[in-house]
């Protein structure tokens, strides 16, 4: 497996050589491996996925990290990795091909069925997933609309076939002409827009830091708490927070209920403000 997966790895390296010497640097990045993701209220104890992840993907990340590769507006031929609270956030509504959904016991991480790994539309739940093959091992499959579909063999022989689709890809890929006040689009999935903040060039948090887990209600819209690792309310879920942030030592921003969106207050992690 080691052969295989230092071969594939060299080929994607390739394709970082194709998408450079055709000038289309900006639309492959790396996902920061602490990119925030808010939990949900159903799994606020956060999610079991280690049983779920081959050793070839686990050594491709740790060498290549999590790519995003896109060129345009939710480009559907591109892809992007999911680092592993995007991973968790998408996962613990992921049932398996029989329609088994995984199910929260209270106090205890959700026991994910297939972990999505990667996506090619997060909004649509359309991508990857790791998950138990009909012949038994851990396989890949291919996600519509939230369910796997269809088997595509081992994480090494799919993304060797991903690795040629999207050489091509890049190899033909008409840029459109930008308007004078419009960006490359750099995020073609969602993938950083649906995070808590983040993006590529953000500051590493420490180990203290993403010990803390925002979870947003699932029935109720600004109705936010705080839980640690240990699975201790820190913030009981109800506080009226329109939006927030990741917590950076110990100090996180909020919006607080009725305040404007644009209006972030600093507070401790017991919910008290800090004042200046």
């Amino acid at each position: 497996m080691l052969r295989a997966v230092i071969d594939v790895v060299g080929r994607w390296r390739g394709l970082e050589r194709v998408v450079q010497e055709r000038k289309l640097d900006w639309g492959l990045n790396y996902a920061p491996a602490d990119l925030r993701y808010v939990r949900s209220g159903e799994h606020a104890f956060g999610a079991r996925l280690d049983h779920l992840l081959p050793d070839d993907y686990l050594a491709f990340v740790d060498a290549v990290g999590y790519p995003v590769v896109g060129f345009a507006y939710y480009d559907r031929l591109g892809i992007s990795f999911l680092p592993p609270e995007a991973m968790a956030h998408l996962s613990v509504d992921l049932p398996d091909p029989d329609e088994v959904w995984p199910e929260a016991v209270e106090g205890q991480p959700t026991v994910c069925l297939h972990a999505l790994f990667a996506g090619s539309d997060l909004s649509e739940i359309d991508g990857y997933s790791f998950g138990t093959g009909q012949a038994g091992g851990l396989v890949v499959w291919q996600v519509e609309e939230g369910m796997p579909r269809k088997e595509c063999g081992t994480f090494t022989d799919w993304l060797d076939g991903e690795i040629t689709r999207l050489t091509r890809h890049a190899t033909t890929w008409t840029p459109v002409p930008l308007e004078d006040d419009e960006e490359p689009e750099e995020d073609p999935h969602r993938l950083l827009d649906y995070s808590l903040g983040g993006w590529y060039d953000q500051a590493p948090y420490s180990s203290a830091d993403l010990g803390l887990h925002w979870v947003e209600s699932d029935e109720h819209t600004d109705t936010f708490g705080l839980i640690d690792d240990t699975g201790t309310w820190l913030i009981p879920l109800g506080a009226r927070y329109r939006d927030v942030l990741p917590f950076r030592d110990g100090v996180a921003e909020v919006v607080l209920d009725g305040a404007a969106l644009d209006s972030w207050t600093e507070i401790r992690t017991d919910g008290s403000l800090v004042t200046k």
